[in-house]
């Protein structure tokens, strides 16, 4: 099995409605899966730089199960800054327990940029180097977002309404045409 997970979700209010709803799927899945895995996993919920609660560490008991979806009905709203979330995830990977943690980021992308200090860019960058911790995005409801790209190895997306899908259909180049 791999080293434990360590997932941060936004909950602010621009991910509030569909965003939101498939975001805290995916954190019951990523909760599933590291405990099929072997793996120890934290929550952290954050909105602004001063708006992160976690959850703890959960597993698939009732009880752990309970506690996760009692905090994943909670959200802060307010603007999007990721600085908190980030920085407690470097707390927890100071730790023996979690020191082999890797980081899923699940927001809409919607980021300041630069989205951190370079000061945390830093120390995410010797965190990579040094123990090969990977920062994974999951980017929800939008084709893109350059900030949350600068902070993660790999992002990956979730378009969720049609909305969603038709401005990613605009941004994407017309097939090109077959030549004769």
């Amino acid at each position: 099995p791999g080293g434990p997970l360590i997932v941060c979700l936004d909950t602010s209010w621009s991910m509030e409605g569909h965003r939101e709803q498939l975001a805290k799927a995916v954190v019951l899945e990523s909760a599933r899966a590291a405990h099929a895995q072997e793996r120890a996993c934290l929550v952290v919920a954050f909105s602004t730089e001063n708006n992160v609660m976690e959850c703890g560490e959960v597993g698939v008991s009732t009880s752990g199960i309970s506690r996760l979806l009692d905090f994943l009905g909670g959200s802060f709203r307010g603007g999007t800054d990721v600085t908190g979330a980030l920085t407690y995830c470097l707390e927890k990977l100071g730790t023996d327990e979690m020191a082999a943690a890797d980081v899923l980021l699940i927001t809409d992308g919607e980021l300041p940029n630069p989205p951190v200090s370079p000061l945390l860019m830093d120390k995410i960058k010797t965190l990579r180097e040094e123990r090969g911790m990977q920062v994974h995005g999951l980017l929800v409801g939008k084709p893109s977002s350059p900030p949350l790209e600068m902070l993660c190895d790999q992002v990956h997306t979730f378009l969720v309404t049609k909305y969603d899908l038709a401005s990613s259909a605009l941004d994407a180049s017309p097939p090109s045409a077959p030549s004769s």
